[in-house]
């Protein structure tokens, strides 16, 4: 069964992260989201990468599949915000869309993010970087 990688996790596998490639070939194919690609381009961005990283980056982000948002992916992300807004939960954006992708494509998510834990119905594989 595929699995769905956040940014985190992206930025891990792209690093060669022993943990996640072990999730990701147990989850094959790892797929992104439209968010994970806005977020993930954004952070190289922030960084002021060179544009042959940049073109790096890009070239990395096109070998993965890309989910496309849905009319049931919306409806999901709509849900996730009000029922945690009503438990006074508050999430960055980008959260609720990756969640929702998940969940309305049966997913397992692979992440860095331990927000994901206010989503019980969501099935997560925490994976945080290593400290050295």
């Amino acid at each position: 069964m595929p699995a769905l990688l956040d940014t985190g996790a992206l930025e891990l596998l792209r690093r060669r992260d022993r943990r996640v490639e072990t999730l990701a070939l147990r989850h094959y194919p790892p797929l992104i989201c439209p968010h994970v690609v806005g977020e993930y381009l954004y952070g190289q961005r922030h960084a002021k990468v060179s544009a042959a990283t940049l073109a790096e980056a890009h070239a990395f982000l096109a070998s993965f599949e890309l989910l496309t948002v849905t009319a049931a992916t919306a409806e999901t992300y709509a849900r996730l915000r009000v029922d945690l807004s009503a438990k006074g939960i508050t999430l960055p954006d980008p959260d609720y869309w990756i969640a929702a992708h998940a969940l309305a494509e049966d997913l397992p998510l692979i992440t860095t993010d331990r927000d994901f834990r206010h989503m019980p119905e969501l099935y997560v594989h925490t994976t945080l970087p290593t400290t050295t």
